[in-house]
């Protein structure tokens, strides 16, 4: 069976498209609006993940240079987890980090040597010798932090 080609010159008028029109109206979508403002801007990754800051007190019965030390780690776990998250896309960040690292809470209940272990830091950026047996909350490894306590 033989099929017919279209002479190169066809008789059909071209066509043109003189203006266009938004199915939706400007402010119709969010969504919508989301996309054209990070077309404009030329943003296309996620805004950077910052650090969380967290309202959990030192216990006050550490010695000064413990606290420090152990404020000082506790800076540095967090802008880690920070930096981690942002390299995982918007919506998956935890659940990303939890496949590989493990959740969060898990993390910073956990002894601060492991912590550093486990999301891959030196241990020299702090002195380790000084707050190795607490956890992220100023605990001793192994004793349950204030909130999560049963009645």
């Amino acid at each position: 069976m033989d099929k017919k080609q279209n002479p190169p010159e066809s008789n059909r008028p071209t066509a043109a498209i003189q203006e266009m029109v938004l199915v939706l109206r400007p402010g119709g979508s969010k969504k919508l609006a989301e996309i054209r403002h990070k077309a404009q801007t030329g943003q296309t990754s996620p805004p950077p993940v910052e650090p969380a800051h967290t309202d959990h007190e030192i216990p006050k019965d550490l010695k000064p240079d413990v606290a420090a030390e152990l404020k000082k780690a506790r800076g540095l776990i967090d802008a880690r987890i920070a930096e981690i998250m942002s390299r995982f896309p918007a919506g998956k960040q935890n659940k990303l980090f939890g496949f590989r690292y493990g959740s969060v809470d898990a993390i910073k209940h956990m002894a601060v040597n492991d912590a550093f272990k486990r999301l891959g830091m030196p241990d020299n950026q702090v002195k380790m010798m000084l707050i190795a047996g607490l956890d992220y909350y100023g605990n001793e490894t192994g004793t349950p932090h204030n909130d999560t306590q049963s009645i």
